[in-house]
């Protein structure tokens, strides 16, 4: 675990991770999952937004 962080992230869904990657750039970043692997629950399984392009 981080001695400290800027910037905390929680969930390590497809939104958090890339949350969490853009905002490292600007101070140190921790990302808490509940979950044994990130991405594994709701954003990494979701097909809420799924749209045919042509």
């Amino acid at each position: 675990m981080a001695d400290g962080a800027d910037i905390l992230v929680i969930g390590g869904g497809i939104a958090g991770a890339s949350a969490g990657a853009k905002l490292a750039a600007h101070g140190r970043v921790v990302l808490l999952e509940r979950e044994d692997q990130p991405g594994y629950h709701t954003t990494g399984r979701s097909a809420a937004m799924f749209t045919l392009s042509y």
